[in-house]
């Protein structure tokens, strides 16, 4: 048999292009994860006019910290600051996106052919002679045999190799998520500051159920107090 043969009527189409439509399959699939992480995590769930639920204002998160500070005659304050931050800010935003396809097909045929002849016959054959010469007197036989065999052999092997590499990284945020972020984490400023007196330790003097146990001063983000304003009619 000829050994190209072998190789006659593979179907190349989906050995090289079934794991690359795989690969687009999967980048797509891959796309609809990550906008679906983007709208259920970052953005608050409303219902439209027709009951249905969409995608409502961006998801945020308070902070309350406290860090030290001073008021305008100079004291050591404890400041408590209230702030919000997006929720798509703080937490990483998978993008897997699959970047290489490796193909290898390799198919190897081996056919050996063996053989081995001789004759399976045998034969035996036998003579003898006597003479007299003079006073003497000689006597002489011999004796033989022929044999032989044949025998054939015949191997063949066949083997294939199929192997599909694929390697998936994460591009990190998109861009355009990017900027908005950006605009988003401008807007992430404190949004109410109150100074406290310390204590001994330097902190907020806090009662059993956590509360400041003292009124405190609404505060700038500089430090100067907030001017309390009236609304005149």
């Amino acid at each position: 048999m000829n050994i190209g043969d072998q190789f006659r009527g593979l179907p190349m189409e989906d050995l090289i292009g079934g794991p690359l439509s795989a690969a687009v399959k999967s980048n797509t699939d891959l796309a609809k994860s990550t906008a679906a992480f983007i709208n259920d995590i970052g953005f608050e769930k409303v219902k439209d006019a027709d009951g249905s639920i969409m995608p409502g204002p961006a998801r945020m998160v308070d902070f309350v910290f406290e860090r030290p500070g001073q008021d305008k005659e100079g004291n050591a304050t404890v400041e408590e600051v209230k702030m919000k931050v997006p929720m798509l800010a703080i937490v990483p935003i998978p993008n897997l996106q699959v970047d290489l396809v490796d193909i290898t097909f390799d198919m190897e045929v081996k056919s050996s052919t063996k053989s081995v002849e001789s004759s399976a016959s045998k034969g035996e054959f036998s003579a003898s002679m006597s003479a007299k010469i003079a006073f003497f007197s000689v006597n002489a036989s011999v004796s033989g045999s022929i044999s032989s065999s044949k025998e054939n052999t015949r191997s063949t092997d066949h083997s294939a190799k199929y192997h599909v590499a694929v390697k998936a990284t994460n591009h990190g945020m998109p861009e355009g998520l990017a900027r908005v972020l950006d605009i988003m984490n401008d807007a992430a400023k404190p949004r109410q500051i109150v100074a406290y007196k310390p204590n001994a330790n330097g902190e907020i003097e806090r009662g059993e159920d956590g509360k400041p146990t003292e009124q405190g001063k609404l505060v700038n983000a500089d430090g100067t107090e907030v001017t309390p304003t009236s609304d005149t009619n």
